[in-house]
């Protein structure tokens, strides 16, 4: 392995890291709440499904998202995910 190689591997950009602490809780607690809004059943299942999908959206995201090429595609991956979801509860309106 040369050497450049082995250092880019090893040298992880500061926004993919930010990625990883800040994007991915923000997207998993996004997606555990859309699945909260748009469930058709009762209160507490809702809540209860939609609190455990976070831990695995998490974990996923944390795991994934360092593997990313570079910080932008990272936070991009973020943004695609949040946005929609937001939008959609936002248009879906309080219950």
């Amino acid at each position: 392995m040369s050497a450049g190689r082995g250092d880019k591997a090893a040298n992880h950009s500061v926004a993919r890291t930010l990625a990883v602490v800040v994007g991915a809780p923000l997207v998993a607690f996004a997606v555990g709440a859309a699945v909260m809004a748009f469930l058709p059943v009762s209160g507490p299942w809702a809540f209860a499904l939609g609190f455990h999908v976070v831990l695995p959206v998490w974990v996923g995201l944390a795991c994934t998202l360092p593997l990313a090429r570079d910080g932008r595609v990272a936070w991009g991956v973020c943004l695609a995910v949040v946005v929609p979801v937001a939008v959609a509860l936002a248009v879906r309106g309080p219950r």
